[in-house]
């Protein structure tokens, strides 16, 4: 149901695809790589709430998945939102060091 999960991330309603990032999360690690793109793409959404859960829920795929964006998320250190900044903080450093030297 991944798939069709991710096709709700373009729905007109900011909650739905708030809701849809979340969901995305609960997905084996595995699985959510398979929508990373999709996800990272949520780190430029006008909604602040959306970055944020965008940001959490790349936080949950495996550290070798999450360095392929890390500088997009690295990118929303700089964002207006103190809550979006605080998520990437703590999603960076779920990178393996190297991974986060080049951040």
């Amino acid at each position: 149901h991944g798939a069709a999960v991710a096709a709700t991330l373009e729905d007109a309603n900011e909650y739905v695809r708030m809701a849809a990032v979340q969901t995305l999360g609960k997905l084996p690690a595995e699985a959510l790589a398979a929508h990373g793109a999709a996800v990272a793409a949520r780190l430029e959404h006008t909604d602040g709430k959306v970055r944020k859960a965008a940001v959490e829920t790349l936080g949950k795929l495996p550290a070798e998945a999450l360095a392929a964006h890390g500088a997009a998320v690295a990118a929303t250190l700089e964002d207006a939102n103190e809550y979006v900044r605080m998520a990437a903080v703590q999603t960076l450093g779920k990178l393996p060091a190297e991974a986060l030297a080049a951040h």
